[in-house]
């Protein structure tokens, strides 16, 4: 593991944020034809991409409510224990992000607001192919079931049959539509035949650059790109725990994810990067953690705590871990960051699963503007005018000043006639 002295413009900090998304422009070619297939054939199309790459064996993209209920019938106790409380963790968490309509008076009488709707139909997807993700579907369902959105449309590769995890997520949040299709037919599918409003959910390269492909037509969450964790660790941190805290990013397996630990101590650095190579060694997963901290793995040492603070920003995290004497001042400085975990209790793992805050995350450096996914994302806000005529009288010179100004007649004639 490189141990490299550091401020927010040092190069290699540099290098960290420059990570590139995915590109290939064969896949974008497919991606582009496929879409365009779907919404010329419709369901048929999507059914001859989900036997093609999906896996399906029958033509019905559909799953039952029978099956599902069968499937979840196979969870185990435990497992069924800990999605119930990780749902209510979330659940109440975003309950606490529900916004409400509202309006008030004008002094002459015009009454003005905003109309908080929820979204009617959403698509989620949940990726399948790799393994089995409920805490995927419990972290884009609820958000959206707290808003009020009404229909929920899921989609999945389910490679290798539904898994019973998913499966009794699906039941206990009530979600009546899923389909066995994933990869940019998924997309297809959600945009041009299922007829959502908004597509949320990660995936592979194929539904990231469908998703970009028919935003506008629907809404989309984000395009995920490479993930990051970033730990502000001083001296008094257990050098063990962030090192399993980095390899926790780091297992993901893409190759540009970042796992980062910036501290001001030179004795720290050198105790986390020989915990990093001992965990290493030992992890069934060696090959894929050699690959990606080689890659964008990296101790940096600044000046001081404070110093440490810029790079975090510089890098704007996905995740961020603050471990240190002072952590309670040092988070008051972080600007950037998707998600902050102070304290040595608080793993990123305690927030993909079950803290219950969302873990669909801005990635990539995009914290700098971007939010996690929330109750916010499922809403639309449709502003109320109901002005009265004292309004317009006593206004109306204004108004038709501007529209003037703009050069437009008609806009400003649509005022001074009622006027008249």
């Amino acid at each position: 593991m490189k141990i490299i002295k550091a401020n927010s413009n040092s190069p290699e900090v540099l290098r960290l944020c420059s990570r590139p998304a995915a590109q290939n422009s064969e896949i974008e070619k497919l991606v582009k034809e496929i879409l365009a297939d779907i919404k010329k054939r419709g369901l048929s199309a999507a059914i001859d991409y989900a036997k093609k790459y999906d896996g399906l064996a029958k033509s019905n993209l559909r799953i039952s409510e029978a099956e599902v209920k069968k499937a979840a019938a196979k969870i185990t106790p435990k497992l069924k224990a800990a999605l119930k409380q990780a749902i209510e963790n979330v659940k109440a968490f975003h309950q606490k992000q529900v916004e409400k309509s509202w309006s008030f008076k004008g002094k002459d009488g015009e009454v003005l607001g905003q109309k908080i709707r929820p979204l009617k139909r959403v698509g989620l997807y949940v990726p399948g192919g790799a393994g089995a993700y409920p805490s995927t579907l419990i972290m884009n369902a609820v958000p959206a079931i707290v808003a009020g959105v009404k229909e929920l449309v899921v989609v999945s590769p389910v490679k290798g049959g539904l898994h019973s995890a998913i499966a009794f997520v699906l039941r206990e949040l009530g979600i009546k539509e899923f389909y066995h299709i994933g990869g940019a037919q998924a997309v297809g599918f959600l945009t041009y035949v299922a007829g959502v409003d908004k597509i949320v959910g990660p995936g592979n390269v194929f539904a990231a650059f469908a998703k970009k492909e028919v935003f506008g037509t629907v809404d989309i969450d984000m395009i995920a790109g490479p993930s990051e964790i970033a730990i502000l660790a001083d001296s008094s941190a257990n050098p063990e725990w962030v090192a399993a805290d980095m390899l926790s990013q780091a297992e993901h397996g893409s190759g540009y994810e970042a796992s980062v630990c910036v501290t001001d101590s030179m004795l720290f650095a050198k105790k986390l990067a020989a915990s990093l190579d001992a965990q290493v060694k030992a992890s069934p997963k060696r090959e894929i953690l050699e690959k990606s901290l080689g890659a964008y793995g990296r101790i940096f040492v600044a000046k001081s705590m404070k110093a440490g603070v810029e790079i975090v920003n510089r890098i704007a995290p996905e995740h961020l871990e603050i471990v240190a004497k002072n952590q309670d001042e040092l988070e008051k400085l972080v600007e950037n960051a998707g998600a902050i975990f102070v304290g040595n209790c608080s793993a990123e793992s305690v927030g993909d699963y079950f803290a219950g805050p969302n873990h669909v995350l801005p990635t990539n450096g995009t914290a700098r503007f971007a939010s996690p996914l929330g109750v916010y994302d499922f809403i639309k806000r449709t502003s109320i005018i109901r002005y009265s005529k004292k309004a317009l009288q006593r206004n109306g010179d204004n108004i038709a000043e501007i529209a003037n100004s703009e050069g437009f007649y008609h806009h400003a004639r649509a005022i001074t006639i009622r006027n008249a």
